[in-house]
């Protein structure tokens, strides 16, 4: 029973025992200044020891230049101190014998405009402004779960300015130095964020990409600035450290967004993606198989994994073995990543190896902001109330790091 599943797989340089990833996972539970703590290193301990193969971190910004952070509480590695809150992570992590690789970002459009410094306009592929608001600042529960007292408005986005061609370039530059933080802080590769509405993701889907330079106008020039990140960041770190591209065709700020030309356009991605530094693609979605193209079933990550050659890692919509087993049986994809199943069931791959039926808990946003803990690492796991100004008129300062 879900033979496929509990394979090994070969991915880059690294041998998994299982085809189970445990997806990035947003929480926002760094300290104020990015650096990660010690209940992150319980959690992502925890989850090291319910089986998985590998872990992908939650996004985490890589310098703090051109609107790079995204959101309150988000985890850096750009500094000393971050890079050895980092290394208590994985070096928890790797007493449970697996792999865990950071996922690197940039927020664009969509970063908090809490995060930008005083006088910074958040940059994008275009000059345009999202129509979304900043992650979890719309439901009262939300305020409730993060013991915030006070005003907790719905914080909108400011107008994005496009970026220059050298500022990309710098943007590449600062995926691969994070990277090669990354690579001291312990980690065994790094996943570059492409989706969910983020920078990368701003240039790839071809309605937010409106550029008539080398930088937009196809699927080639659309995934041009991913595909110099990986470049870069593989020359950073070496051929033996893991890459992944994440990607998607909705965002924070459109849950239900589809690419322009479908599946057609998931192959054009996948074929201009086919020769760039990533081991792998990894595609992020609701439900996998959904493809919101109506005339094309194909699933998207199927579609990009024939086009680019690639193993892809699936991820959505997987909440059962049967699940995974569907995914890896089927030819849409070589790994699956789980995410809200592991944020509420640490063990899944454990319970569903067992084959027997399970009451599973619904997943809570609770399982975000205060998860179970795993004490037996001995780590202090208070839960701090965060000192999140209301006033979404007040922009940071130099120095706010100390």
């Amino acid at each position: 029973m879900l033979e496929t599943t509990f394979s090994a797989f070969t991915l880059g340089s690294r041998q998994l025992k299982n085809r189970i990833v445990m997806a990035p996972l947003t929480r926002q539970c760094a300290e104020p200044d990015g650096t990660p703590t010690a209940e992150m290193a319980a959690y992502y301990a925890r989850r090291a020891r319910g089986g998985v193969s590998m872990i992908i971190t939650e996004g985490t910004w890589q310098n703090d230049e051109l609107g790079c952070v995204a959101y309150l509480g988000q985890p850096g590695c750009l500094t000393k101190t971050h890079i050895e809150g980092w290394r208590r992570v994985t070096d928890a992590v790797h007493a449970h014998g697996i792999p865990i690789i950071l996922q690197l970002m940039h927020g664009g459009r969509v970063s908090d405009p809490r995060c930008l410094h005083e006088g910074e306009q958040p940059v994008s592929a275009s000059a345009a402004q999202s129509p979304g608001w900043v992650l979890y600042t719309d439901t009262d529960e939300e305020q409730r779960n993060r013991l915030i007292e006070g005003a907790w408005p719905k914080v909108t986005f400011p107008p994005a300015r496009e970026l220059t061609e050298a500022e990309m370039e710098r943007i590449a530059d600062g995926f691969a130095e994070g990277a090669a933080r990354g690579v001291e802080a312990g980690f065994d590769g790094v996943e570059i964020h492409g989706a969910n509405g983020y920078l990368l993701y701003q240039f790839i889907d071809p309605k937010l990409n409106r550029r008539t330079d080398a930088w937009g106008g196809s699927a080639e020039n659309n995934v041009r600035l991913a595909k110099l990140a990986c470049d870069r960041t593989r020359a950073a770190i070496g051929p033996d450290k893991l890459i992944t591209l994440r990607l998607s065709q909705d965002g924070v700020d459109d849950f239900t967004g589809a690419w322009q030309g479908g599946v057609a356009y998931a192959r054009e991605v996948g074929a201009a993606l086919a020769d760039c530094a990533a081991d792998a693609l990894h595609w992020s979605s609701f439900a996998w198989s959904d493809n919101r193209d109506p005339n094309d079933p194909t699933p998207m990550p199927q579609a990009l994994r024939e086009a680019s050659g690639k193993p892809v890692i699936v991820n959505g919509g997987i909440a059962e073995g049967s699940d995974a087993e569907e995914v890896l049986t089927s030819g849409a994809g070589d790994l699956c990543a789980i995410g809200r199943p592991i944020f509420a069931h640490p063990d899944w791959p454990h319970i569903i190896r067992s084959g027997m039926p399970y009451d599973w808990t619904p997943f809570d946003r609770k399982y975000v902001v205060d998860p179970p803990r795993d004490h037996a690492l001995a780590y202090p796991c208070n839960l701090v109330a965060p000192d999140w100004d209301p006033d979404t008129s007040k922009r940071r300062k130099a120095g706010w790091m100390g």
